[in-house]
């Protein structure tokens, strides 16, 4: 069935497979008890935001953002041990950009000192919408205010081009929901209730599971034999978002032999149960560090792998969170990722990227042709000629309309849009626009969808965003190391590791599931 086809007694017919399906597959969001009204004695949750059928995306870009992901992984482990290039990209934001400061003056700390463990694992995600050079309305008339039958929005669904909103390169979320929600529709669509072209199959928790596991074996023995080695966790307290964590954790306790996984609250849990021991291993204390009078101590587990699920939010970098991020970084224990590599994320490297001959130093031009067309043009914000450019368009509601402003911060619900940039832009000191970027705003091709959340059921016009996961281990050599940066390190693996597929209602802005502005789905390919 179609989205134009779907009626209220297709809803009826389904709602109780998708919401059975969800139930016992864990599609949930958990309500913390603080969140709640009332004193509940049990465990609260709620059904994510799904597509109740999948939506159509053309197989050949599908196919396509799939086969780049390796190249874009290659491309991020080069620039996040070119501390040297990435120390200037800092220099650029200058003081307006206090987090970004922060990470890096824990870096300098850890570089100063010496670090202790050259292995790093990545666990990546390169966003995308389509894109059509010309931008029609959901009505389905064009520009010129004629009607345009359905082969001609499958047409320019089928011209369209592949763009990359962000590349992500920490804590990255949604795998297991997008596993979870691939898998219910393959099962609907295998039981004749819906029947779209090409369900393709997901798998983002295995992947994910594989390289943990291999960063967990490549680091080797503990300095205490007599202790285990486990991976830590960093979470976010009163976490909404444990069904898309949890999975890893269960199923690196099924691999062969068990990997056990523990969470960690970012910054209070690992300022109380963490430490370094003498060779700078991170010792786990799961029942807390003894008290004052050394009693207490418990379990000690030595660290393998930290896993950042957290600590990619400014708020939590007070003197307490920065302290726990260096004790962290300048452990043995490896980084899922460092702090280079979190710095690697931030949006003013994404436009610098947007530059042929900055790209050009990472990666081969033949490979970096093909990532170049994937990008949108990107401004910057300082007293370059483009950043110059830049503001003449931002300060200019009709020329502002068709750009969106981005600060460095993940999460979703940062952005500012269209029209609303002039306004903002004037309420921002002009010593502070250097923290932002301008990038040219993605029109995707008008696609009909139909979304249930806890919120509302949406029948209509949709956009979808494809996310492309990457997962990667590598090897800092710091002897052979090029002036170019990264040419001496060892990749030891680099994998493509499934794909985040997410829908929202057109008019829409922000693209978050976990926040409620989006749905998770699973594309039709056509």
């Amino acid at each position: 069935m179609h989205a134009e086809e779907f009626g209220e007694g297709y809803l009826e017919k389904i709602l109780s497979e998708l919401e059975d399906y969800q139930i016992t597959h864990g599609s949930l969001l958990k309500i913390p008890r603080a969140l709640t009204y009332n004193e509940s004695t049990v465990a609260l949750a709620r059904p994510i935001g799904i597509s109740v059928i999948p939506t159509v995306f053309p197989r050949h870009l599908f196919y396509h953002a799939l086969g780049i992901q390796t190249l874009f992984n290659e491309l991020y482990i080069k620039i996040s041990e070119d501390d040297a290039w990435l120390e200037n990209v800092i220099q650029k934001l200058g003081e307006a950009d206090r987090f970004a400061a922060q990470l890096w003056s824990i870096w300098e700390r850890v570089r100063d000192e010496g670090e202790i463990q050259p292995l790093r694992c990545g666990i990546f995600r390169s966003d995308y919408m389509i894109h059509h050079h010309r931008h029609y309305d959901s009505s389905g008339t064009g520009g010129r205010g004629f009607a345009t039958s359905d082969d001609n929005k499958l047409q320019r669904l089928m011209d369209s081009e592949l763009k990359q909103v962000e590349f992500n390169t920490y804590s990255c979320a949604g795998a297991a929901h997008a596993n979870t929600v691939a898998n219910m529709h393959r099962y609907l669509a295998s039981k004749g209730i819906h029947k779209p072209s090409h369900l393709p199959t997901n798998s983002a928790i295995k992947s994910i599971v594989e390289a943990l596991q291999s960063a967990h074996r490549e680091y080797g023995l503990p300095a205490d034999l007599n202790r285990r080695t486990a991976i830590l966790m960093t979470v976010q307290p009163k976490n909404v978002n444990v069904c898309d964590e949890r999975p890893i954790e269960y199923a690196l306790s099924e691999c062969e032999p068990p990997i056990a996984l523990y969470r960690v609250e970012f910054s209070d849990g690992v300022a109380h149960k963490c430490r370094l021991g003498p060779n700078r291993e991170l010792l786990f204390l799961p029942d807390g560090l003894p008290d004052g009078e050394g009693e207490g101590e418990g379990e000690v587990v030595e660290v393998s792998v930290i896993y950042q699920r957290a600590g990619y939010d400014p708020h939590e970098y007070d003197q307490q969170g920065i302290n726990a991020r260096h004790m962290l970084e300048r452990s043995r224990a490896i980084k899922c990722p460092t702090v280079l590599s979190q710095i690697a994320g931030l949006k003013k490297v994404q436009q610098e990227l947007t530059s042929p001959e900055t790209l050009g130093r990472f990666i081969r031009p033949e490979m970096a042709n093909v990532l170049y067309r994937t990008f949108m043009l990107h401004y910057p914000f300082d007293t370059s000629k483009q950043g110059m450019r830049a503001q003449e368009i931002a300060l200019d509601k009709q020329k502002a309309e068709n750009y969106i402003l981005k600060p460095s911060l993940e999460g979703g619900g940062h952005n500012i849009y269209g029209t609303s940039i002039p306004d903002f832009l004037e309420s921002v000191p002009k010593e502070e626009w250097c923290k932002y970027i301008l990038m040219e705003k993605i029109h995707p091709p008008s696609t009909q969808g139909v979304l249930i959340s806890s919120v509302d059921t949406h029948k209509g016009p949709v956009i979808c965003e494809l996310g492309v996961l990457g997962t990667c281990l590598w090897k800092r050599n710091e002897k052979d190391r090029d002036q170019d940066g990264g040419d001496g390190d060892r990749i030891i693996g680099n994998n493509l590791a499934g794909w985040t597929f997410k829908t929202k209602p057109e008019e829409v802005e922000e693209m978050s599931v976990v926040k409620g502005y989006g749905c998770f789905d699973c594309p039709s390919l056509i």
